[in-house]
């Protein structure tokens, strides 16, 4: 498998398991067990997920995800969570962005191209 085919699996896997925290804490916000700032916090974050599953939108996607992450982590350290799943998320949101960058403006040179270099 390509890492480029790897990449995509985990963006695809990522912005799967973003999307359903994200409803497990629009259900859990719903039920009364967070304040109306989860249940936006999380509708935002599925949109952001959303617009990273896009090649034209990604950059705003991965953008809101980074902002939403960072204030949920504020948010979490308020009420005594000291959790870093947050952190986590945002890292994996930057890696996604950061190698889709490098496969899109620096193509690796494909074997065919280095054996000639060495050839000649």
């Amino acid at each position: 498998m390509s890492s480029q085919r790897i990449l995509t699996a985990y963006r695809l896997t990522f912005i799967s398991l973003v999307m359903v925290s994200s409803v497990q804490t629009m259900m859990t916000a719903a039920d009364g067990g967070h304040g109306h700032h989860a249940m936006v916090l999380a509708i935002a974050e599925i949109a952001g997920a959303a617009a990273l599953a896009c090649p034209r939108t990604q950059l705003f996607g991965a953008s809101l995800l980074l902002l939403l992450f960072a204030a949920a982590q504020i948010l979490s350290a308020a009420m005594g969570e000291w959790t870093t799943r947050f952190l986590q998320y945002a890292a994996s949101t930057l890696l996604i962005i950061l190698l889709d960058a490098q496969y899109r403006f620096h193509r690796p040179e494909t074997n065919a191209t280095l054996s000639k270099t060495a050839l000649m």
